[in-house]
């Protein structure tokens, strides 16, 4: 299917959709497949990614956490403000050639470093043990591919960034939990910020990957999201037809 995406200005900052899971379904399997699993994410599955991304640490992480480490990947996982768990792996079976949906841009057949191990649309895997309903959430949603649990302490943040242009990916977000105190925010082309709480009730929300954005946990408890990769837009149709 080839079709013209959307570039990062021409999307909402933050935005609800209209889709919603089964939030008590999510956290019981998150326990199930938690166990005997070490948070990290960006320090094991996407190490690669990570070296081809130096500056994407500095986002998520203390300067006293980074202070004492020279990779990622020796940061101490069980003391770190933020860490993930990734439910999709590298799929070397994949090839950009095989993408469904195009984007009508250079990301139809350019390779992120020119590395397949740095491009997120290769991590479409899903873990071998993965639960069924976690599996059923993900093939949702048209060409997903990096997927992961993503965990901010409390009284952390996850500082101002851009990832990339909504025309090589979008993400979505659900939040498992939370607190009155959670929230991400962002700032449009005029450069008014945007910021909203996501309830931690099965809804679904596409968050602008392209523009400068941040999450916020002011909170006492800490904050859980799924996050979603895309290569599609698909999802986004009935929220740029209202």
């Amino acid at each position: 299917m080839s079709t013209s995406w959307k570039g990062r200005y021409e999307l909402p900052v933050i935005a609800p959709l209209n889709i919603r899971f089964d939030i008590n379904r999510l956290r019981e399997e998150l326990k199930q497949f938690e166990s005997n699993k070490v948070w990290d994410g960006l320090g094991s599955d996407y190490a690669d990614m990570c070296e081809a991304h130096t500056k994407l640490p500095a986002m998520f992480f203390t300067k006293e956490e980074l202070d004492d480490v020279d990779c990622v990947c020796d940061l101490d996982w069980e003391k770190t403000t933020y860490k993930q768990l990734s439910l999709t792996e590298f799929d070397d079976t994949y090839d950009i050639s095989q993408r469904t949906e195009k984007s009508g841009t250079a990301w139809d057949n350019r390779v992120a470093k020119k590395d397949p191990h740095a491009d997120e649309r290769w991590y479409r895997k899903f873990k071998e043990d993965l639960p069924p309903y976690l599996q059923e959430v993900l093939s949702h949603f048209p060409n997903f591919h990096r997927s992961r649990f993503a965990m901010l302490a409390p009284g952390n943040q996850v500082k101002p960034h851009i990832d990339y242009d909504t025309t090589y990916g979008v993400r979505l977000h659900i939040a498992l939990d939370t607190n009155n105190e959670c929230y991400n925010g962002g700032w449009d082309k005029e450069g008014n910020e945007v910021k909203y709480h996501i309830p931690a009730d099965g809804s679904v929300w596409f968050i602008n990957p392209g523009v400068k954005h941040y999450a916020v946990n002011g909170g006492t408890t800490a904050r859980n999201h799924l996050i979603i990769s895309l290569d599609s837009q698909e999802v986004l149709k009935d929220l740029l037809d209202a």
